[in-house]
């Protein structure tokens, strides 16, 4: 009977243990498909770009203090972005739909959106003179044209950092003006409570709120380049 109470504690160890790496790698799988999306989206964009003028077309938002997200925008579409962190305490510079997405789309929160905006609309200032979007939401118009590139799946993924930025000057071809950028970003569990300070990777087991069976954090980092000349 003690060999048996044994063995059946054993096994039922065994199973909690893979369920535990089941789990994991079911998040780790998400953010995987979607770091394939968002790269081949991007890339291909970027590279369609006509210029690119980064003072103009990649806005942090707000201008100053935390960074609640931001915007790309490339002349074809817009990327829109809104940190989990921000999200998570009711940011109220978090960009939201002005309506309610349609019957197509999860709830209204907007992780990581692209946009038909050959305008560049969404990366205009309200004057010159000011640092206040013309658009700080999506506009009615645009609600069933946006497409969420994190969509809810059996865990909600987030992004936790988003930069892009040019290599230096010696990238640029002189001939073609095209230039390098290197975009880096971060995606993963948006459970703020069970990643670190700095949302770049989940508590370890035993801390307070850690999520082990959960939790997933990647990092990723991307050279694109604007395919037909830079301002």
């Amino acid at each position: 009977m003690t060999f048996i109470s044994f063995l059946l504690l054993g096994i039922a160890l065994t199973v909690i243990q893979i369920g535990a790496v089941y789990n994991k790698g079911t998040t780790y799988k998400e953010i995987n498909q979607a770091s394939r999306t968002i790269n081949a989206e991007l890339d291909r964009d970027v590279s369609n770009a006509s210029s690119l003028t980064l003072a103009t077309d990649y806005v942090i938002t707000p201008a100053t203090g935390t960074p609640a997200g931001g915007r790309l925008c490339l002349g074809s579409y817009s990327y829109i972005w809104n940190y989990a962190q921000a999200i998570d305490a009711n940011n109220a510079n978090v960009t939201k739909y002005l309506s309610q997405p349609d019957s197509t789309k999860a709830v209204s929160v907007i992780r990581l959106l692209k946009v038909p905006d050959p305008s560049k609309l969404y990366c205009a200032k309200v004057s010159t003179t000011s640092t206040a979007l013309a658009n700080p939401n999506i506009r009615v118009v645009d609600t069933k044209l946006a497409q969420e590139m994190l969509a809810t799946g059996d865990h909600d993924l987030g992004v936790h950092q988003f930069a892009f930025q040019p290599v230096p000057a010696s990238a640029i071809n002189s001939t073609t003006g095209q230039q390098i950028y290197t975009l880096q970003y971060t995606i993963g569990t948006s459970q703020i409570n069970a990643l670190n300070a700095t949302q770049s990777d989940c508590k370890a087991a035993g801390v307070p709120n850690a999520d082990p069976l959960y939790c997933n954090v990647q990092q990723f980092s991307l050279v694109v380049r604007a395919g037909n000349g830079v301002n």
